[in-house]
């Protein structure tokens, strides 16, 4: 089924006129990054806010226990999110909404267990773990996965403002509630990783009915044995492997610099670090927010035209407002934060600089995953973590946190060098590539 509200321009029909089409487009496609922004002005909220009020030392404590979360919530979901946006976004394709949600549920109970006993362990040997937030942080991971999952696959629907506006919603919710603990004086670690499952449990329940509503297909097939189902399954993992060493290298290479850090200094300079960065994500949220968008255009087409007429624009875009948020933040973090953050401002430009080589890596990998070449980008993001853990570690002895934003830097340069490569050598062979229709074999 073909939602225009969506953003997807559907197939074999007669092509609007050039200007307007072009505009009905331009217009359709803006505001994928507009929701981005606004999710994550109001997940900065969160995170400043959170800073401010729990202060370095339980801010670091709840830094590094997200991050460890998400590490593993990429482990656990074993890059079925990634691949769902290309396997839900192919025509004639045998998944349908209903098939995903029990694929989903499925991959739900082996990565609690994985973050009740290899996630503790890592936890408990970057910050001080007690009873309460280890129950908290077992907890969180479980609706974190299926709210991940989800979010991802109604992506694959051609969804995508849908599934943004969701997330909104949920980082409104996560305020709110972090904000009602603060007003009580109840407000910790503990307090926000339960707040934050509630409002992901929330998210699954909308995002549920949402899909359902949207895959036309799924009401027309009938039920599978089981055992067709579980072979389905083994192939829809098979394929979506390199997807998962994709998502993990790069949600290392986003969070891995806190974690080197974790585990060389304390948690205090987690907390003022983590600020800075939480700040330099804005950089990049234009080019992330329209992955999901190019790579279902490729994939539509075959091609890699989307990706050409995309480029320029979105990474001048990144330039620019990584030089507005190095500028501005400068002077709003010790008014945001506090004197105590006043240091992050030392390592917010560097940051916001490696955000423009990361907003590359992005585009091209996502281009490269519309044609089914999910190898690029996760070969990209295991040199990505190499290079990080190397230069990070090397950077916090030399230059202290300087050292390891610089070293985030060098990473996402060297992943963005190695795509861009690959990615041009796969669009010169694409002609050889695409079968008699002009899509990719």
């Amino acid at each position: 089924m073909t939602h225009l509200s969506d953003g997807v321009v559907p197939t074999g029909t007669s092509p609007a006129p050039v200007r307007p089409g072009r505009l009905r487009v331009l217009l359709r496609d803006g505001q994928l990054p507009i929701w981005s922004f606004t999710q994550v002005g109001v997940q900065m909220f969160v995170a400043l806010l959170s800073a401010r009020w729990l202060g370095p030392q339980d801010r670091g404590d709840l830094v590094l226990a997200t991050t460890v979360a998400t590490l593993l919530l990429l482990v656990g979901s074993l890059g079925a999110g990634n691949a769902s946006r290309v396997v839900l976004a192919e025509p004639g394709r045998w998944w349908t909404w209903t098939r995903y949600v029990q694929l989903s549920a499925v991959l739900v109970l082996p990565h609690v267990l994985l973050s009740a006993t290899v996630g503790l362990f890592v936890l408990s040997r970057l910050i001080p773990l007690d009873t309460a937030v280890a129950v908290a942080f077992v907890v969180y991971s479980g609706p974190a996965l299926a709210a991940h999952l989800l979010r991802e696959g109604l992506h694959g629907l051609g969804r995508h403002r849908t599934s943004l506006g969701i997330a909104v919603g949920n980082a409104c919710g996560q305020l709110a509630l972090i904000a009602g603990a603060h007003a009580l004086g109840v407000l910790s670690a503990t307090v926000a990783l339960y707040s934050f499952a509630l409002c992901n449990a929330l998210s699954i329940v909308v995002q549920v009915v949402i899909g359902r509503a949207a895959d036309g297909s799924d009401r027309q097939r009938s039920p599978v044995a089981a055992g067709e189902w579980w072979q389905r399954g083994r192939g829809f993992v098979g394929f979506s492997l390199f997807a998962l060493v994709a998502a993990l290298g790069q949600a290392f290479v986003v969070n891995g610099d806190r974690l080197v850090l974790g585990a060389s200094a304390s948690s205090a300079q987690v907390g003022i670090y983590s600020a800075a960065s939480s700040l330099a994500s804005v950089t990049y949220v234009a080019p992330v927010a329209l992955t999901a968008l190019l790579t279902r255009r490729v994939a539509a087409s075959g091609s890699l035209d989307a990706w050409r007429r995309m480029v320029r624009p979105v990474l001048a875009l990144t330039t620019v407002i990584a030089v507005g948020v190095a500028v501005l933040g400068w002077f709003a973090v010790p008014v945001l934060l506090g004197e105590e953050f006043t240091s992050a401002r030392t390592v917010l430009p560097i940051l916001c600089a490696a955000g423009i080589p990361y907003a590359s890596y992005h585009l091209d990998s996502a281009a490269c995953a519309g044609l089914r070449d999910l190898r690029t980008g996760a070969w990209g993001a295991l040199l990505g973590c190499g290079v990080l853990v190397v230069a990070t570690a090397v950077g916090f002895q030399v230059r202290g946190t300087a050292g390891i934003a610089y070293g985030v830097l060098l990473a996402y340069g060297v992943m963005a060098v190695l795509v861009r490569v690959r990615m041009r050598g796969a669009g010169a062979a694409l002609p050889a590539l695409q079968g008699p229709t002009g899509r990719a074999s």
